[in-house]
C-alpha cells in the first residue's frame, strides 16, 4: 500500500493547558486535509481500527479526502469498523436529513466499510435502542472519535454541543434519546432548510470521552466562538464541548485561522 500522499501542510499551534494539541491551518480546506491525514495514519497503522464518524457540513471535505486516499491506494478502510455518532429521531435511512444516509453515501460505501454500526432512527422504543447501542460500545474500545462542535448563542448563553449532547447534558451520560435545543431546531430549519425532528439519538459525553483518541474539526469564526467558550470558560454542562478538557490529553483539534482568531482575542 502506498504511504505517500496527503502531504504535510503549513501549520501553527495554539498552546492550551488541558488540550493536547490545537492545530491551526490557513484555510478550512487545509484543516480538513490535515484531519483526514490523521485518520489515514490511524488506518495505515491499525487497519482494523474502530472509528466513530460525525456528520455535517464540516465533515464533507474531510471525508472527501478519505475517499481520495482510498482510491489512490494510500489507505484501506475495508477492515475497519465504523460507528455512528448521532441520528435524528424518528428518522429513516432514506430521509434527506438523516445521518445514516449521509454516512452511507459519503463514508461507508465509498470506503468499502462493511462492518458498520448504525443507530436505528426508526426504533419503536428509542430508550431500548439507546441501551442496545450503549452495550455495543461497551464491548469494544473506540480507537478514534471524530467530532464537530455546535454553535454558541450569546442570547441564551447556551451551545457548544458535541454530537447531540445539548447544553445541560450531564457529562456522565451515555447513549440516550434527547430533546433538541430550540436553537438547534431553529438552525436546522432556517440555515439548512430541514424539516427534521426535534429529538435525536446520540452517543453520550461519557461514550465520547472513552475513545482512545478524539479529534475535533472546526472552521470559521462562528465555530471559533463556540470553541472559545468551551476551551476558556468554565467547564460546565451548559457548554458540553468543555467536557473534552477533562480528557484533554487525548484530544487533538484541527481548525482554520478564522476559527483560531476567536481563540486568541
Amino acid at each position: 500500500m502506498r504511504k505517500e500522499g496527503l502531504q504535510e501542510l503549513h501549520i501553527s499551534e495554539i498552546a492550551h493547558p488541558e488540550i493536547c494539541k490545537i492545530n491551526v491551518y490557513p484555510t478550512a480546506e487545509e484543516a480538513s486535509k490535515a484531519a483526514a491525514r490523521e485518520i489515514v495514519r490511524l488506518v495505515q497503522t491499525k487497519p482494523e481500527a474502530r472509528i466513530t464518524y460525525a456528520t455535517g457540513d464540516t465533515m464533507i471535505p474531510v471525508y472527501h479526502n478519505l475517499v481520495k486516499a482510498s482510491v489512490e491506494g494510500i489507505a484501506d478502510f475495508t477492515k475497519s469498523t465504523a460507528f455512528h455518532l448521532d441520528e435524528y429521531y424518528p428518522c429513516g435511512p432514506d430521509e434527506p436529513h438523516g445521518f445514516v444516509k449521509f454516512l452511507r453515501e459519503r463514508v461507508f460505501e465509498p470506503l468499502g466499510i462493511k462492518n458498520t454500526n448504525e443507530l436505528n432512527g426508526l426504533a419503536e422504543n428509542p430508550d431500548k435502542e439507546a441501551e442496545r447501542y450503549n452495550r455495543l460500545l461497551k464491548l469494544q474500545s473506540i480507537d478514534l472519535a471524530i467530532l464537530g462542535v455546535g454553535p454558541w448563542s450569546d442570547e441564551t448563553k447556551r451551545g457548544c454541543h458535541i454530537a447531540f449532547n445539548e447544553s445541560g447534558t450531564n457529562f456522565d451520560c451515555v447513549v440516550h434519546c434527547t430533546q433538541l435545543d430550540p436553537v438547534t431546531v431553529k438552525r436546522d430549519m432556517e440555515e439548512r432548510g430541514q424539516d427534521s425532528p426535534d429529538k435525536a439519538l446520540t452517543q453520550g459525553i461519557a461514550n465520547i470521552q472513552e475513545a482512545n483518541k478524539i479529534i475535533l474539526i472546526a472552521y470559521g469564526k462562528g465555530k471559533g466562538e463556540s470553541l472559545r467558550q468551551a476551551l476558556y470558560g468554565d467547564i460546565d454542562i451548559q457548554k458540553p464541548a468543555s467536557a473534552l478538557r477533562l480528557v484533554g490529553q487525548k484530544v487533538e483539534m484541527f481548525i482554520d485561522e478564522a476559527a483560531a482568531s476567536e481563540l486568541i482575542k
